[in-house]
């Protein structure tokens, strides 16, 4: 593994390009970007790290090896980087890579044949901490 560098969209600064720089090597994050300070604390937890919300329930084994893992963090700091056109502009080490599993909370809402309805049990829809295909 090497050292990747993703320009992400900043909400903080006016969606303005700032780099995340990921050395999957090392297991580490820099940059500029105002979601570093949170994912370098993310990475100083003991693992697995509980990357759980409302909505889902995740454990991270290596997020700062792993491109599966590391791609959550990556969706929490902007989420449309997970789809076009901003998905191909990720580094290599990230095609064809998917999120890792999760499990949608005990709280969103299951059909008669078990399938997610994309609402929690109190009628909100699933908020973009639970980002899942409703295939």
């Amino acid at each position: 593994m090497a050292v990747h560098t993703v320009m992400l969209p900043d909400r903080l600064h006016g969606r303005e390009p700032r780099p995340i720089v990921w050395d999957a090597a090392a297991g580490t994050v820099e940059g500029t970007h105002s979601h570093v300070p949170g994912m370098q604390a993310v990475l100083a937890q003991p693992k697995p790290i509980d990357y759980s919300s409302d909505e889902r329930v995740l454990y991270l084994k290596d997020p700062g090896h792993d491109p599966a893992e590391f791609l959550w963090l990556l969706s929490t700091a902007f989420w449309p980087i997970l789809d076009e056109p901003l998905r191909s502009s990720l580094p290599s080490v990230f095609d064809g890579v998917e999120l890792s599993p999760m499990e949608p909370a005990p709280r969103a809402l299951r059909d008669a044949d078990g399938n997610l309805t994309g609402y929690l049990e109190n009628g909100e829809p699933l908020g973009i901490g639970s980002y899942h295909r409703l295939d």
